[in-house]
């Protein structure tokens, strides 16, 4: 069991070295696509055009969230403060994120 369990962790650091270069959110990206691909050929393949759709749509949003923070707050970067302000910052990013989502969501 151990052997594996090394296995899959040389594989991943692998994986994860080699979209080092990539930013931090292809490998989440990336992990994402292939759980889509596995979802979809396993249990409903007819749905694959519908599950494309819900996961663009949401990662769109997730950016479009994202973007929205960097640009109505270009001095206020969670990665260029300290303390109380970092965490409210990190905050603030992660709740506007989820209400981008959330109302992707929600759309049809």
């Amino acid at each position: 069991m151990s052997g594996i369990k090394e296995r899959l962790n040389v594989v991943f650091q692998g994986f994860l070295a080699a979209a080092n270069g990539f930013g931090r959110m292809a490998v989440w990206a990336l992990i994402s696509l292939a759980l889509l691909v596995v979802i979809a050929v396993l249990f409903n393949p007819a749905k694959f055009g519908s599950y494309l759709w819900i996961v663009s749509k949401l990662s769109l949003a997730a950016v479009l969230g994202y973007c929205y923070d960097r640009a109505a707050f270009p001095d206020e970067r969670p990665s260029q403060l300290d303390g109380l302000e970092k965490s409210m910052a990190q905050t603030r990013r992660n709740m506007l994120m989820a209400a981008c989502i959330v109302a992707a969501g929600l759309m049809p």
